[in-house]
């Protein structure tokens, strides 16, 4: 068992040796942005989180207006009013002791009247705003959790995006070494070949080799260049800003298997608790439809002057004289019927609390398989980023002795380009399954709702 974990942390070793000789023609730059900065650039720059954020300061600027219709509301009021010709109105001739049944013409009003008044409102009593102050509360903690699941969403695109330039980077820069080994062996069989003890196909062989690994390196390129294009989409920023992330630095396998797993880590994610707020509105909603079998009470009071003139005398009254308009009134609404209005209301919140609910059990146990999953196959990652480190030692280990036996004249260029396309095969393998492995640890954190810290 000792031997076994000796020649696997020797394995492991030999690779770290491998790569870093295959980066160190490829040094990083010193204004490298690190997982972290690039994390922090996009919580910063985001378009979609910015939009979430203005939600939230909506919400909060709605529940200052609903507040608002609790407080006393005061205005001003002003009148000037002039009629070229005066109305006439039609009076009973027995109000003033004539006869009964007849009516007399007569002008009520005089032509210009000047109004002047303060207004006070206060709703004494109103359930409904209650009932809505809170659904604003409600709200504006539901965008907050929204704006928190999609910072959650942008973390993760990040964090991915940033390993799979990684991981390419270091994809291309194998493919750099390898066509650095393939031109060292066109140049030994250049010379085995003007000693007599090579072909010329095996010369042709080789350069072919060597341009479409040329092709695959572009290629590799391209990919990289598309993923950085992303990773600033999701940074925020512009397709032709410059940057450049720190190259992946590789560290001795010593993973640890997952076997406890916490069942109940959904009720942390941002979805799942978005949702419960959804319910908790409905809630909230039935209680307001409630509220609109209570009375309500509303107290009204106007002070003010009003003044007459029966002549064309601008902002001037009759002998000067104005007349006090004092109103204090207290309105009591008791609703009675509404043709069963609220009774259809709340049915339909019922249904919709009950559809909600059955959506939060969905989503449960959806969120519930999305960890068992991430589990597994961070598990199996483990076991094959291992198992193709092994691969990656031992394809080395036959590509040097392949490579002396070439030098030697004791083997053929087939045996050599056979022990070649196993190394390129085992490299390309190993990485394959550390990129898979890295995503794997970004989804357990996004399964358990660890993503961002609270």
């Amino acid at each position: 068992m000792r031997d076994k974990h000796f020649r696997i942390k020797k394995a492991s070793l030999l690779l770290v040796f491998l790569i870093l000789l295959a980066t160190t023609a490829f040094s990083q730059s010193a204004d490298t942005s690190s997982l972290s900065q690039c994390i922090d650039i996009a919580i910063k720059n985001n378009q979609n989180i910015q939009n979430k954020r203005l939600d939230v300061l909506i919400n909060q600027a709605k529940i200052a207006e609903t507040k608002a219709d609790l407080y006393p509301q005061l205005k001003l009021k002003g009148n000037y009013q002039y009629y070229p010709t005066v109305p006439t109105s039609l009076i009973e001739s027995s109000a003033f002791g004539g006869p009964p049944g007849q009516y007399s013409a007569t002008q009520l009003l005089v032509p210009q009247s000047i109004n002047g008044s303060a207004e006070f409102s206060w709703q004494v009593y109103n359930p409904a705003i209650l009932s809505a102050l809170k659904i604003s509360k409600l709200s504006k903690g539901m965008s907050e959790t929204v704006a928190k699941d999609k910072l959650e969403a942008v973390v993760y695109d990040v964090s991915a995006t940033y390993l799979n330039i990684q991981i390419n980077e270091l994809q291309a820069d194998l493919t750099r070494s390898n066509i650095t080994n393939l031109n060292k062996n066109l140049e030994l069989t250049t010379q085995l070949y003007n000693q007599g003890l090579a072909l010329k196909s095996d010369i042709d062989n080789l350069t072919l080799s060597v341009a479409n690994l040329e092709t695959v390196l572009n290629n590799q390129l391209n990919g990289i260049s598309q993923l950085y294009y992303l990773l600033k989409i999701y940074m925020g920023l512009a397709p032709d800003y410059q940057i450049v992330i720190e190259k992946y630095k590789q560290q001795e396998n010593n993973y640890s298997y997952l076997n406890n797993i916490d069942t109940t880590s959904y009720k942390k994610r941002s979805s799942y608790m978005s949702l419960q707020q959804t319910g908790d509105l409905f809630v909230l909603q039935a209680k307001s439809i409630k509220a609109g079998y209570l009375p309500s009470l509303n107290l009204i009071g106007s002070f003010g002057y009003s003044g007459f003139n029966p002549e064309f005398e601008l902002f001037k009254t009759y002998n000067n004289k104005w007349y006090a308009t004092n109103l204090i009134q207290l309105n009591l609404e008791i609703p009675i019927f509404d043709g069963l209005k609220k009774r259809n209301q709340l049915i339909q919140n019922k249904y919709q609390q009950q559809q909600n609910f059955n959506t939060l059990q969905n989503l449960k146990n959806t969120f519930q398989m999305e960890q068992l999953n991430a589990v597994n196959n961070y598990n199996l990652y483990i076991k094959e980023v291992e198992y193709q480190t092994k691969n990656v030692a031992l394809a080395n280990k036959l590509y040097n002795q392949k490579l002396l036996e070439y030098k030697n004249a004791s083997a053929s260029l087939n045996d050599m380009i056979t022990v070649e396309n196993t190394l390129k095969a085992a490299q390309s393998n190993y990485l394959n399954a550390l990129i898979k492995l890295k995503v794997a640890e970004l989804d357990i954190k996004k399964a358990n709702g660890e993503l961002i810290k609270n």
